[in-house]
Order: C-alpha cells, then structure tokens, then sequence
C-alpha cells in the first residue's frame, strides 16, 4: 500500500526529501499550532480520510502541546516523532532538545520552515502588527513577547538552499529586537530513521485500532 505523509509545513522539505516517490503529502501551516485542540481535530479528520487508504501514514509532528494525542487509525499504522516539538525533531532527538534548553535557556529557534511559512513564528505576528499599527507600537508589544528570550537560534539544515536569504531574515529580526544570533547546525537524521527503518526511540509505530496517548509519547523505549 501506498505510504502518505501528513505534516506541518515546518518539516515539509525534510518529510518530502526520504519520502518514496509514489507517496502522498498533505501539509498543514504553521499556525494551526496555536490551537492545538483544533489542530488535533484537523489532523484526526486528515487521518480518518487516510484511514486504509494509505499504510503507513507518517505525521510530521511531535507532541506539539499534545495535539497528536487521541489521534487514530483504524486501518493504517501511524507513524510519529516523540519529540516534544519539531525542534527536537531537527536537533536529532528530545534529549537534545531539553539538554540544550537547561544549558543555553533564552533561544528563540529558526528553521526554514518557520521563516519561509510567514504564519507561524513571532516574527511573523511582528511584521503584520507592524503593518497594522505602525513600527512603533509593533516592537513595544513584541518586546514583551520575547521578553524570556535572549538569542534567536537559528537552525541550519543540511539541504536547505538559500541559506543566505534566511540568513538576512533572522539576522535583522535579532537586530531589531536587541537579541543576539547563533547558528548551530540541524539533522535530518531522525526523520531519516522515522521513514526509512521506524526503529529510534524517538520514533513511535502505532498499530491500526490504538490511540496514541501520552504514556506512549512520553516512553523512552523503543516501539
């Protein structure tokens, strides 16, 4: 049967670039995150319309505020990341992810998904309320939104093109708002391992006819 991949647009490229040729994608934006219940209910409803249609259906998703959980397949094996969200995901694991949030706190992570969407990062709520109220007025509320953060951190794929243009991007949201910049290099390798073997701990296989519940994302066995 045909595989199909469900995802955000943040990891859309990554998803598409192990995915086989004959697979389907549907791709959701960026800020459906911001109401992860009607994130959930979309995802389900793309999944019911999948549902024995396609075997495996892949979700480009970590826990994203546990908007996976619940999800189900009746027919078909779901296939998702354990991760807490997609930057885990792009760092390699979850482990890294919170190692890296109790050593260096106060990042602001970029990725090109996020800088090329235009829906979901706070910069983006900054160039419309820019739009709207003036400069001004854009960057007192948008300081008190990045008030805990320090850095912008911005992830470098390593097949993402035109690195230069998202350069400039993050760079001038880091200067606008008085934060510092660091790049650090991103992996695809656990979305590799999710499509290709379906075997790392990050990665959870959920048979037809089960719910994915938080025990299982929270688990750090493999599946």
């Amino acid at each position: 049967m045909v595989a199909k991949a469900i995802t955000c647009r943040v990891m859309e490229a990554e998803i598409r670039e192990f995915l086989p040729p004959d697979a389907d994608v549907e791709v959701y934006e960026i800020s459906l995150h911001t109401y992860p219940r009607k994130l959930g209910s979309a995802l389900q409803e793309a999944v019911s319309r999948a549902d024995g249609i396609y075997d495996p259906i892949y979700l480009g998703y970590g826990l994203c505020s546990q908007a996976t959980v619940g999800l189900r397949a009746e027919k078909s094996h779901l296939i998702l990341f354990k991760t807490d969200d997609c930057i885990g995901i792009f760092l390699g694991s979850k482990e890294d992810q919170r190692r890296r949030a109790m050593t260096e706190p106060g990042a602001y992570f970029l990725s090109r998904g996020w800088i090329g969407d235009g829906t979901g990062s706070l910069f983006d709520d900054y160039l419309r309320l820019k739009a709207r109220r003036g400069e001004e007025k854009a960057k007192a509320v948008m300081k008190k939104m990045l008030g805990h953060y320090d850095r912008i951190c911005h992830i470098i794929m390593p097949s993402a093109p035109d690195i230069d243009k998202d350069r400039i991007y993050a760079r001038n949201m880091a200067e606008t708002f008085d934060l510092d910049y660091v790049e650090i290099e991103g992996t695809s390798d656990l979305i590799k391992e999710m499509i290709e073997r379906q075997t790392n701990r990050d990665v959870l296989v959920v048979p037809p006819g089960t719910d994915i519940s938080l025990e299982m994302m929270m688990s750090n066995e493999e599946e």
